[in-house]
C-alpha cells in the first residue's frame, strides 16, 4: 500500500509542476487519487492487519487555517468493540521553483497551528524525489510503477515527493528549506505506520470537533479525510459525514 500511495503522490506532483505549482491544487488531486484507489482496502504487512474505509471532503469557500490544511478523522474499533476517535493534521507547503526553500511558510501561522495542536505534521511537496528515513534504497524511476509493484514488496518507501516531519520540530530548526529532509519520513509511512496506528494524532475534544466541523464557528481545515478502521474480519465503525454546511464530498 505504501508504494501505491507514493505512486499516486508522484503522479499528482508531476501533473502540477511547474505551471500549477500550488499546495491546494496538489492536495486536491492527490486526495482524489487516494479515494479512487483506496476507498476500501486492507492494510497488510502488519502484526494485526487493518480494514480501512475512507472518504474525502473539501471545505466550502476559504478560511484561515488554524489546524493545518488536511484534517484526518480516524474512527478506530478496538478488538474489544470500543471505538476511539482521533484527529490527525497535515500542513502542506510546496518547495519554491528553482529554490531549496519553502517560501509560503509563515511563522505566525506555524505558531497558531501549533497552539491548536502540537501533533500537526508538516508535509513538504517537492518536484524531485527525496530520500527519507526508512526504506531499503530503491530506484525512483521504477519502484512506483504499478507493474513493478506487483513483483516487489517494500516495507518503507525510501524516496518520496512528500517528506513529512513534526511541525514542532521544523519550528525548532526554524529553517524551512530542504535541510528538513534529514528528519523526514515519507508521506505513505506517516499515513500507514503512524496515523492509521493512532500515533501522531490528537485525542482532545477540540481537535476532533475541528475535524468534524461541529460547531461551524470552529476553525476548519481545507480538506478532511474520514478514515474508519478495524481489525480484519471485525465490524467497521459507523460512517460519519462532516458538517455539510461547511464540507462537500469530492466529485
Amino acid at each position: 500500500m505504501e508504494n501505491w500511495i507514493e505512486y499516486e503522490l508522484a503522479q499528482a506532483v508531476q501533473r502540477h509542476y511547474p505551471l500549477d505549482w500550488k499546495e491546494d491544487a496538489i492536495t486536491h488531486d492527490f486526495l482524489i487519487r487516494l479515494r479512487r484507489q483506496f476507498s476500501k482496502t486492507t492494510l497488510e504487512g502488519l502484526r494485526y492487519p487493518l480494514q480501512l474505509e475512507w472518504e474525502v471532503y473539501k471545505l466550502h469557500g476559504k478560511r484561515e487555517a488554524n489546524y493545518g490544511d488536511i484534517g484526518i478523522l480516524i474512527r478506530y474499533r478496538l478488538p474489544s468493540g470500543v471505538e476511539l476517535e482521533a484527529a490527525g493534521f497535515l500542513e502542506a507547503k510546496a518547495r519554491g521553483r528553482n529554490s531549496t526553500k519553502f517560501p509560503q511558510v509563515r511563522h505566525e501561522q506555524v505558531s497558531r497551528i501549533l497552539a491548536r495542536s502540537r501533533y500537526t505534521r508538516l508535509l513538504l511537496y517537492d518536484y524531485n524525489a527525496v530520500p527519507v528515513l526508512g526504506g531499503d534504497g530503491f530506484d525512483p524511476e521504477w519502484d512506483w510503477h504499478p507493474h513493478f509493484l506487483r513483483n516487489r514488496r517494500i516495507e518503507y518507501a525510501a524516496v518520496t515527493h512528500g517528506p513529512t516531519l513534526p511541525l514542532e520540530l521544523a519550528a525548532a530548526v526554524n529553517q524551512f528549506d530542504d535541510g528538513l529532509y534529514r528528519f523526514a519520513h515519507s508521506l505513505s509511512h506517516q499515513m500507514t505506520r503512524r496515523f492509521f496506528q493512532l500515533h501522531d494524532v490528537d485525542f482532545s475534544e477540540a481537535a476532533v470537533k475541528a475535524v468534524k466541523g461541529f460547531p461551524s464557528d470552529l476553525d476548519a481545515t481545507n480538506f478532511v479525510m474520514v478514515v474508519r478502521s478495524a481489525a480484519l474480519g471485525q465490524e467497521m465503525p459507523e460512517p460519519f459525514v462532516p458538517n455539510d454546511n461547511m464540507y462537500g464530498r469530492f466529485e
